[in-house]
């Protein structure tokens, strides 16, 4: 495992990233985890922000060495770095000022150009018309305020046979994965938020969530310049081991969900811009 010793020696970084976390993961959320949550976010480069771009580079054999890449989400830094340390000239956007504090400081820690990430909105990227080659986007569309000019934006921004990756949930299944919780979600959201309630959880953030599906997706893509690649990551999903409570008859619902109708917990995309006439 690779851990970032300059990062976390910092003090002022921990203390930064410990409170940032505890309000999304404690206050937010009320993850009965959030201390063991926050630790692993120290490390957030290996343990978080890794797992999907190495997959990407196995997928389509990509070289980020050289590449202009923007991060549209880039919250508190992970894959800002790990996209600069595979020679990424790499830029990041986010609308919370208090991530983009430590987002500057790892940046600053490391040598690597604070003014790469700036305070924006999905909906009006503060770049040029197709500048970059590759744009990345994890669980960030289940949050914006409009999809489809947020996407629009993101083709914009990115070049002729440029590459846009984008994971969000699939909330036709009985999982949400922000809560870490089974929950109906393609049930109306006052029901999950009853749930919520008898739970003992707060249930107010699940009132800024999108519930975008793969379905609502391809009509988007299908208004836009692009052409659409669904990666299929649970070809090898297997009947969950049985348990007599309710995390298990969701993970059922899910697992009949996937085998019948091919719906995922996650929606991953690619899409690749097409050349202009």
């Amino acid at each position: 495992m690779t851990i970032n010793l300059k990062e976390l020696e910092d003090a002022e970084l921990k203390d930064l990233i410990t409170e940032y976390y505890k309000k999304y993961y404690m206050t937010q959320l009320g993850l009965p985890d959030w201390n063991e949550r926050i630790r692993l976010r120290l490390n957030e480069e290996q343990n978080y922000c890794e797992k999907y771009i190495a997959l990407i580079e196995k997928w389509f054999s990509y070289d980020f060495n050289g590449k202009k890449v923007l991060i549209v989400g880039c919250g508190t830094g992970g894959e800002i770095i790990n996209f600069f340390r595979r020679g990424a000239d790499t830029y990041g956007i986010d609308p919370s000022s208090e991530a983009l504090k430590i987002s500057q400081k790892k940046l600053e820690l490391h040598g690597l150009p604070i003014k790469n990430v700036r305070k924006a909105f999905s909906e009006d990227l503060p770049y040029k018309d197709n500048e970059f080659d590759f744009i990345y986007c994890f669980t960030v569309i289940e949050h914006v305020t409009d999809i489809k000019k947020s996407l629009s934006e993101m083709v914009r921004c990115v070049k002729n046979k440029g590459k846009i990756f984008i994971e969000t949930p699939d909330y036709r299944n009985c999982y949400e994965g922000h809560y870490k919780l089974p929950l109906p979600m393609f049930l109306p959201k006052w029901f999950n938020r009853v749930i919520l309630t008898i739970l003992g959880r707060p249930s107010e953030f699940l009132r800024t969530i999108n519930k975008v599906n793969s379905r609502i997706m391809q009509k988007f893509f299908n208004d836009l310049p692009v052409t659409s690649f669904k990666i299929d990551k649970d070809n090898q999903r297997k009947l969950p081991k049985r348990k007599l409570n309710f995390s298990y008859l969701a993970e059922l619902i899910n697992f009949m969900n996937y085998k019948f109708f091919l719906i995922s917990k996650n929606q991953i995309w690619i899409l690749e811009k097409r050349q202009n006439d």
